[in-house]
């Protein structure tokens, strides 16, 4: 039962990193001003992107390197360390430029200066060795450790408007923390630091590490492309509401993440056992499309209430942004059958070109519809990537015979929810009524779909059938 254990953990750390991120945002949608808190939200978008182009994808590197010979884990982790100082060297200064270029985004000096020195520690913390070495918990803990700092820091330093700038230190106590948590770990039971070593081989670590890590650079860039384009082209308040949108969703999030991370293995061996695949993935196509739908249903119909519970009433204009960008969720769960099988098949040049087809459609929708919606033009282009990676990834996936789920699975959730949703207007319905279309949409599904509680069922048998053949 370790590798039970050790998920469950991974977990518990994302939901409660992810909880904690929520409530500090929230406080601080409530303490700043409304083109305060949308700079700072514009100014850790750009930081978040930046910090996966200093990872450069060494880190995959790192894992199979250590795996395959052990041994080499104290070289591998100096030279991931020179790499990963030297794109910090190169992304740090661009990091600075972008934040402060943009017109609208009224982003402080101050304030982007402590994010840049954030920044600099991320080339130490080396989590690709605890994923090496079996003590995946560790990452979990420090991710919930960062959070929790952040909280905390947000609620001490951030008591108004005037604290902009603040955001920056809490950012700086919060990695300082992570860092010295993970760099502690490592030199006490992995691998001593060592900031002096071999560089033989080190120019073919740096070309494979920039080559691994273009997809994943890619899809965060995609992923951030629609604050960051609010921020440069919309700015103060529009940015402010599309970011308090965008971190409920970015919260909830993790229900595609855990679903999938915790599915791939039964993707992968059903990828190399006859006539398994199909039969796995359109039960998981089926009870991802109901469920996910019925989230993204409660978020449409409770928009405005949980905007304002999490950030405030300031936030308010955010809810229907919230109503829009919450159809993310169901697609970001369905597409990950296509993506996942293709990850089973080490399609890589195909995920490859999945991401950059999103990071195509979000800025050529952001640019178009941005500029005519502003914040909601900005939430239709985060929509718009989730579909094209959901169609570019199926595309792909049925050319290579992995039989990824249908589309069809999706139509009769999408229209009991258009439905009810059209019902709701109808009614202008409250809370109450709401709840009550909510309750006929959950009710109805077994009803519409005959297959929906036999496929469920049966899915869990998979997952179970899976564990038993590994010892679990």
């Amino acid at each position: 039962m370790k590798l039970f254990r050790v998920y469950a953990v991974l977990s518990a750390g994302q939901v409660a990193s992810r909880l904690l991120g929520l409530l500090a945002f929230g406080w601080l949608a409530r303490a700043l001003d409304t083109q305060g808190y949308g700079a700072a939200e514009y100014v850790i978008g750009i930081a978040l992107v930046v910090s996966i182009l200093i990872d450069g994808g060494s880190g995959v590197i790192g894992v199979r390197r250590t795996v395959h010979d052990p041994a080499r884990l104290p070289g591998v982790a100096f030279q991931i360390l020179v790499a990963r100082l030297a794109f910090a060297a190169i992304g740090v200064p661009i990091f600075v430029a972008v934040a402060l270029a943009a017109a609208n985004s009224a982003v402080p000096l101050g304030l982007a200066a402590l994010f840049a020195a954030s920044l600099l520690a991320a080339p130490w913390r080396q989590e690709w060795m605890f994923q090496a070495t079996a003590r995946m918990p560790s990452v979990a803990w420090g991710q919930v450790i960062r959070a929790a700092v952040f909280a905390a820091l947000a609620w001490l330093l951030v008591r108004g408007p005037g604290d902009l700038v603040a955001v920056g230190w809490a950012e700086v106590g919060a990695v300082a923390a992570f860092t010295v948590y993970f760099v502690y770990l490592q030199h006490v039971r992995i691998t001593p630091l060592r900031v002096r070593g071999s560089f033989r081989g080190f120019a073919a670590l740096v070309k494979e590490s920039a080559a691994a890590g273009a997809g994943n650079g890619i899809w965060h860039l995609a992923r951030y492309a629609p604050l960051l384009l609010s921020g440069a082209l919309a700015g103060g308040a529009q940015t402010a509401w599309f970011a308090a949108a965008a971190r409920i969703v970015g919260a909830l999030m993790v229900v595609p993440y855990i679903y999938h991370y915790g599915l791939y293995p039964a993707v992968s061996r059903a990828a190399h056992a006859e006539g398994e695949l199909g039969d796995l993935l359109a039960r998981s196509g089926r009870v991802a499309a109901w469920g996910g739908i019925f989230l993204a249903l409660a978020l449409t119909l409770f928009a405005e209430p949980l905007v304002v519970l999490a950030m405030g009433d300031r936030l308010a204009p955010a809810a229907p942004m919230l109503g829009v960008m919450a159809w993310a969720l169901p697609v970001s769960l369905c597409s990950g059958h296509a993506r996942a099988a293709l990850a089973s098949a080490g399609a890589q040049t195909s995920l490859l070109w999945t991401q950059l087809a999103g990071l195509a459609t979000v800025v050529g929708v952001g640019l178009v519809f941005g500029q005519l919606g502003n914040g909601l033009g900005f939430a239709f282009a985060s929509v718009s990537t989730a579909v094209a990676l959901w169609v570019v990834a199926h595309f792909f996936a049925a050319r290579r015979g992995l039989a990824p789920p249908a589309f069809r699975l999706a139509l009769a959730p999408a229209a009991l929810a258009t439905a009810a949703l059209v019902g709701a207007k109808l009614t202008d319905s409250g809370p109450t009524l709401s709840f009550a279309w909510l309750a006929a949409y959950a009710l109805a599904a077994p009803l519409i779909d005959r297959r929906l509680l036999r496929d469920f069922f049966a899915l869990g048998r998979s997952s179970f059938t899976l564990e038993a053949t590994r010892g679990l």
